[in-house]
């Protein structure tokens, strides 16, 4: 595979002849898995520096005289010093500024075009004063990059700057980074040399509107990636990895056409609620093809404990059915096709703390295992589960819902939790959704974010269980527009009836009905940390702190209506320990309800709701828990 590239090698005067950048199989393909290494980040940057070349020789032709002075020192300095002349070209922002120069000549408009004379007599000091440099060496691999607090066209990356930072701010900034290195070479080694190999310049930005972290890569900026500090150096790795990758598949677009031209078609990215373009749903599939090989090394290292499956899980497929929207869009080119299918299969490389593969689980299999365990008919289940964690299944999760109401049989009733989280305010979205969007599109994005239907709105972040039981014929689910359940079987309308609006998951939510039912839990490949039952012990806590939450619901007329409350403030953050708890307890009685083992490769605990709910009350009593 090669393509024509529109520049020289780092040899030639700025836009001198095109010529020529060959993309080979081997460097393809190691890109689309996000393997490509230094080597690969070197052939980048030498198709850039030719794009950047033209960019040049097209400014200086259409701005004349402004600009001649500064085009002559930067050919003066290719002549006398290539390496000086390579760093200003590849300044990041040099290209956003010649594209914005560009296109304002053409309008005819007064634009300013000093900022190119100063760049090119100081590339890294756009104001005068010098950016700060970040130096930090981990396992002799170098991480050398440049905070930009100020100059030019950062605003490229869409979101709020900080200001020039102060000395206190610049030394938090370099602990940060160093730590953050140490993650990335310790567990990260091959993503470590790309991003050493690329990146020279970190812009500071402000923390997103609830405080959380943002990031973000600019089309037009290779080099550069922009970020808020985080307090968890972890997460400044994550952000690195994630916009580097931003970074590369822009760079690699300027020299293989993986996408046509723009159309009007739309697609589903499951980490957004707006359908995106093919081109836009591409970069964020393979920047998430980042972050998911960034949890399964957390994984595979031992480090991230229930995060890391979380994020993992989450990610995992979030992003395999990403790149299975692309490939069935139509918008592909032959070189996107096979860039995307690379890309899946890196997506599906196992993490090593998976379990083995074996033949497929089928229905009566499982249904057997089911029963081992302690399931039988009759049986009220609510049912937490990671199908991955099972293990190959003959016929998908379709087999494992029949498997489960084989067990129940007719007078039993399957339960799952359907919550819709992202039905949420768009400031809000850091916590619900798990990333944030910049202030001006909350408006726009509150005009559009569809009422929650009890019959279509589909789950959100509860993996592929609930979503098939929600979507089978019979099934009922809750009215509640962000913490709805849905039930199949025998018992299914007493439970999910009268969900009240303002009540997330307490006393008229039902979790307290299936308390009153005696309903069994199931954490079939899952920890405590999403055992949802336990919330309802934070109802029961004295002075718990409470919180508005906003969604939209249908207003009766086929229309649309926000709807603001004030309910308990959830958090889950205290479920793994409360669980381990209880299994502690468990084992000293001897085993109490609480049932360990497994089905298929999956890891097991069947308990009873109401005696878990009531261990979990006293443990957040007993520890303060909800206290303002």
């Amino acid at each position: 595979m090669s393509v024509r590239g529109t520049g020289t090698g780092a040899t030639g005067a700025p836009g001198s002849a095109p010529g020529r950048h060959v993309v080979g199989r081997e460097d393809f393909l190691a890109l689309a898995r996000a393997r490509g290494g230094a080597r690969r980040v070197a052939l980048l940057r030498a198709g850039q520096l030719s794009k950047r070349m033209l960019l040049v020789r097209a400014l200086r032709e259409a701005a004349g005289e402004r600009v001649e002075e500064a085009y002559r020192g930067l050919v003066a300095l290719n002549r006398e010093d290539p390496d000086a002349w390579r760093e200003v070209m590849l300044q990041p922002y040099l290209d956003e500024g010649a594209a914005r120069t560009l296109v304002a000549l053409e309008r005819g408009e007064d634009v300013d075009t000093s900022w190119f004379d100063r760049l090119v007599r100081a590339p890294y000091a756009p104001e005068g004063a010098p950016w700060p440099r970040v130096r930090t060496v981990c396992e002799g691999r170098v991480l050398d990059v440049r905070l930009a607090d100020r100059g030019p066209f950062r605003d490229a990356h869409g979101h709020p700057l900080a200001p020039p930072l102060t000395g206190p701010e610049r030394e938090r900034w370099a602990r940060t980074l160093e730590e953050a290195w140490r993650v990335l070479v310790r567990r990260h080694p091959w993503h470590a040399e790309a991003v050493a190999a690329c990146l020279t310049t970190l812009v500071p930005l402000e923390p997103g509107p609830d405080g959380g972290g943002v990031s973000s890569a600019a089309r037009r900026a290779h080099g550069a990636v922009a970020a808020s500090l985080p307090e968890d150096p972890v997460l400044l790795a994550l952000g690195l990895v994630h916009e580097f990758l931003h970074v590369q598949l822009g760079a690699l677009l300027d020299l293989v056409p993986l996408h046509g031209p723009p159309t009007a078609a739309r697609h589903h990215a499951p980490w957004r609620p707006d359908p995106r373009p093919a081109g836009a749903l591409l970069q964020g599939t393979y920047a998430h093809l980042g972050v998911t090989d960034f949890w399964r090394a957390e994984l595979a290292a031992g480090t991230g404990g229930p995060r890391a499956r979380r994020e993992y899980e989450t990610w995992h497929g979030h992003t395999d059915a990403a790149a299975g929207t692309l490939l069935g869009s139509g918008e592909l080119t032959p070189a996107g096709e096979r860039f995307v299918t690379e890309l899946r299969r890196a997506v599906r490389r196992p993490h090593p703390g998976a379990p083995a593969r074996t033949a497929p689980l089928t229905r009566g299999r499982l249904a057997a295992e089911l029963r081992a365990l302690g399931l039988g008919a009759g049986d009220t289940l609510l049912v937490h589960s990671s199908l991955r964690a099972l293990g190959p299944v003959e016929g998908g999760a379709e087999t494992v819902v029949d498997a489960f109401l084989d067990v129940l049989g007719p007078a039993g009733t399957l339960v799952v939790y359907t919550q819709t989280p992202d039905n949420s305010d768009p400031s809000r979205w850091p916590g619900t959704r798990g990333y944030a969007v910049p202030e001006e599109q909350w408006d726009r994005l509150r005009e559009r974010l569809p009422a929650f239907d009890p019959d279509t709105t589909p789950a959100f972040g509860v993996g592929v269980l609930p979503e098939t039981v929600r979507a089978r014929p019979g099934a009922l689910r809750s009215t509640h527009p962000q913490s709805s359940f849905t039930a199949l079987g025998a018992r299914a309308r007493e439970l999910t009836a009268h969900h009240a609006p303002d009540c997330h998951l307490g006393e008229r939510s039902p979790l307290a009905r299936l308390e009153e039912a005696g309903a069994r839990v199931l954490l079939l490949g899952v920890g405590w940390e999403v055992c949802t039952a336990f919330h309802l012990a934070e109802y029961r806590l004295p002075g718990r702190p409470r919180q508005t939450y906003s969604c939209v619901v249908g207003d009766g007329a086929g229309g649309r209506a926000w709807y603001t409350y004030t309910d308990v403030r959830l958090d889950s953050s205290p479920f793994a320990r409360i669980g381990a708890a209880y299994e502690a307890d468990a084992v000293r009685e001897g085993g109490g309800d609480l049932v360990r083992g497994r089905v298929g490769a999956a890891d097991c605990r069947l308990f009873g709701l109401g005696p878990a709910v009531a261990h979990a009350a006293v443990w957040l009593a007993d520890h303060g828990a909800g206290v303002p």
